[in-house]
């Protein structure tokens, strides 16, 4: 399994950065508020199906990238490895 600890939201801030886009450009251009952007960047917001579709679109990525980012985040969060466990 992938052992991500990174938030999509810093892998999302760092393609922000490097094709030179701002969080504001982006938001305008996928329909959602600035601060949604925002929050996603920060780690305080979660990338959605939807959000992961826009996200897709406007970057030229795939939106399970995205799904899988934060479903591998999500995931790795959960520190308890007996959380869940059937026992007999």
């Amino acid at each position: 399994m992938l052992r991500n600890r990174i938030h999509p939201g810093s892998f999302l801030q760092e393609e922000l950065t490097k094709r030179g886009i701002s969080q504001s450009r982006l938001a305008l251009h996928i329909g959602v508020s600035p601060g949604v952007i925002n929050s996603i960047c920060k780690g305080r917001r979660s990338v959605s199906p939807e959000m992961a579709k826009k996200l897709s679109v406007a970057l030229g990525t795939s939106a399970e990238l995205w799904l899988n980012l934060q479903a591998s985040y999500d995931l790795n969060r959960i520190v308890d490895p007996d959380f869940g466990r059937l026992r007999a």
